[in-house]
C-alpha cells in the first residue's frame, strides 16, 4: 500500500547512489567492521566479514553525517546497516577518517541529542527544514498531533539491541534502524494500517518516518508515541516472579494470571485488527508447513547437531538429552508432519512474527504491543510476516516459561520441576482463556505443540551459540513435548 497521500511528504532531489571520496571510504571501510562489532545492535557477530562497501556518505544538517555500509559475509550473503555519525564530540564511540585535509573523529550520533531532535523535527515539520543535498524522504501520519520540539529533554533508551531508541520529551520515541531491510518495513507499516483501518489502538501511535532515497528507498528512522511510565513486559514479569521467590512464594503466590489474562486478551485483539488489514494470500498451511516450517526445524536440528559436537563443558544429564534429541530427530519431524496435515486447509494470515515479552508495554493496567519487524535474523525483504496466529501465541507461551526460569536463577532459588510445568501450564490456561474469548477461536492443543516444538527448538541452537547456561530451559520444555 502506498502511504504517499497520508500526511506530508518532503523529497530531496536524487544524486547518485555513490560519489564518495576515496580517502573517506577507505577509511571508514577499513574501520567500520570493529566499530559495530562493540555494538549491541550488530546482530550477525558470530560471522566472518569478509569485506566492508561503503554505499553512502553524506551530509545532513551542520554537524551530522548520514552512513550506509554493505557487509558481505561467507556463503554470498550481505546485509546493510546504517551508521550515522556526529562530527561533535559526543560519547566516547567513534571512527577516524580523512576529511577536510586532516583528520576527523566521527562519533555515534545516537549518543548526539542535537541529531535525534534534527531528525524528529524534519520529521514533525519537514517544511520548516532547512533545504539539504541528503537524500532523505519524510512522512508524517494524517492522524499525529503537533509537539513543541524546541528544548525537550532527550534519553537513549540503553537496553535496546538490533536498533537504538530515543525518548524525547516523555512524549516521542524515535527508533534509529541499524540493519535495514527496505522501505516496507512492517515495523511501520502494520501500525499505520491498524490505526488507519481497523480501529486497534493498543499500539502506540506511529507519527512518521525517514528514508534514505537512493536507488531504492530504505527506512532508517520511525517517530511514534511514547507511553510515559511504560515498561516492557519481561521487566515487569520478572521483577515481580523475583519478588515473589525472594519472599518464599509458594507456586499460587508466584502466578501472574491477570497479567497472563491482559496477555491473552491483547494478543487476541491483535490478531483479529490484522485479519482486517492483511491482504488476500491464497497460501494454506499445508504448502506452508511443507515449505518452511518442517524444513526449518529440520536446518535448526541440524546446526544443533553441528555446534553441539564442538561445545565443552555441558552438564552429562544436559549431553544426554541433547543426544536423544539428536537422535529422535526423525521421528520427531513425523509427528510433526502428522498434525500439520490435520490442519493443511487452514489459511496464512499477517502475525507478530517475534511476540514475545520483550515485545509488549505495560502502561497503566493495560498491555500494548511494539516491535513488528520480525526475528533480528530474518531476510531483508521487508514483508509481511505470514503464518497462523499459533506462532505468536507459542512465543509469548515459551516468553513466560523463560521469565520463571530467569527469576529463579537471578533469585537463587531450587524448586522441583512440578513447580515450573505446574506453574507454566495456569499461566497458559488462563492466557488461552482470555485469547480466545477475544476471538470466538477455538485453539488446538496439537497445533499449538508444534509450534512451541518450533519455537523451542530456535530457543536450543540460539543457546547452544550464546548462554550454554541457559540451554536447560529450552531443553527441559522439549522433554516434556
Amino acid at each position: 500500500m502506498d502511504f504517499s497521500g497520508s500526511g506530508l511528504l518532503l523529497q530531496i532531489p536524487r544524486m547518485a547512489f555513490r560519489m564518495i571520496d576515496p580517502d573517506i571510504a577507505n577509511d571508514v571501510e577499513a574501520s567500520i567492521a570493529e566499530f559495530v562489532r562493540e555494538k549491541r545492535w550488530y546482530g550477525s557477530k558470530s560471522r566472518d566479514i569478509q569485506r566492508v562497501e561503503l554505499e553512502y556518505f553524506s551530509k545532513f544538517a551542520e554537524h551530522f553525517i548520514l552512513c550506509m555500509c554493505r557487509f558481505f559475509y561467507n556463503e554470498n550473503y550481505s546485509e546493510r546497516y546504517f551508521i550515522p555519525f556526529s562530527l561533535r564530540e559526543m560519547g566516547n564511540s567513534f571512527i577516524t577518517v580523512r576529511m577536510g585535509g586532516g583528520k576527523r573523529r566521527l562519533y555515534d550520533a545516537t549518543d548526539d541529542s542535537e541529531f535525534v531532535l534534527a531528525v524528529a523535527r524534519l520529521i514533525m515539520n519537514p517544511e520548516k527544514f532547512p533545504s539539504q543535498t541528503v537524500q532523505l524522504r519524510v512522512e508524517r501520519t494524517s492522524f499525529s498531533q503537533s509537539e513543541d520540539l524546541s528544548h525537550p529533554e532527550v534519553r537513549k533508551i540503553t537496553a535496546e539491541q538490533s536498533n537504538t531508541s530515543v525518548v524525547i520529551g516523555n512524549k516521542l520515541i524515535l527508533k534509529i534502524y541499524r540493519k535495514i531491510i527496505g522501505a516496507e518495513n512492517p515495523d511501520y507499516k502494520i501500525p499505520v494500517l491498524l490505526w488507519e483501518k481497523s480501529g486497534f489502538r493498543q499500539t502506540p501511535m506511529p507519527v512518521g518516518k525517514a528514508e534514505l532515497d537512493l536507488k531504492d528507498r530504505f527506512l532508517v528512522a520511525t517517530l511514534s508515541q511514547y507511553l510515559e511510565g511504560s515498561t516492557d513486559g519481561w521487566s515487569r514479569f520478572t521483577r515481580l516472579l523475583q519478588d515473589s521467590l525472594m519472599n518464599n512464594g509458594q507456586m499460587v503466590e508466584t502466578l501472574l494470571l491477570e497479567d497472563a489474562a491482559l496477555l491473552g486478551s491483547l494478543t487476541g485483539n491483535m490478531h483479529s485488527a490484522l485479519r482486517v488489514i492483511s491482504p488476500k494470500y491464497d497460501l494454506s498451511f499445508h504448502l506452508y508447513s511443507r515449505e518452511v516450517m518442517l524444513p526449518g526445524i529440520q536446518a535448526n536440528l541440524d546446526d544443533i547437531s553441528q555446534i553441539y559436537s564442538k561445545r565443552m563443558g555441558l552438564d552429562e544429564h544436559v549431553q544426554m538429552k541433547i543426544d536423544h534429541l539428536i537422535a529422535s530427530g526423525h521421528e520427531y519431524l513425523e509427528r510433526f508432519q502428522a498434525i500439520a496435515d490435520k490442519f493443511q486447509d487452514q489459511s496464512l494470515m499477517v502475525v507478530h512474527g517475534d511476540y514475545h515479552l520483550g515485545q509488549v508495554l505495560y502502561h497503566e493496567i493495560s498491555y500494548y504491543v511494539i516491535d513488528f519487524e520480525g526475528e533480528p535474523m530474518r531476510d531483508a525483504s521487508g514483508s509481511f510476516i505470514l503464518s497462523l496466529p499459533y506462532k505468536d501465541i507459542a512465543g509469548m507461551i515459551r516468553s513466560f516459561d523463560y521469565a520463571l526460569a530467569y527469576s529463579l536463577k537471578r533469585s537463587g532459588k531450587n524448586v522441583p520441576l512440578e513447580f515450573r510445568i505446574s506453574w507454566l501450564d495456569e499461566m497458559m490456561r488462563q492466557f488461552l482463556r482470555s485469547y480466545m474469548k477475544r476471538t470466538d477461536v477455538p485453539v488446538d492443543e496439537g497445533l499449538l505443540d508444534l509450534f512451541l516444538a518450533e519455537k523451542a527448538v530456535y530457543e536450543l541452537k540460539y543457546e547452544l551459540n550464546n548462554r550454554l547456561d541457559w540451554v536447560d530451559i529450552p531443553l527441559t520444555f522439549l522433554e516434556r513435548l
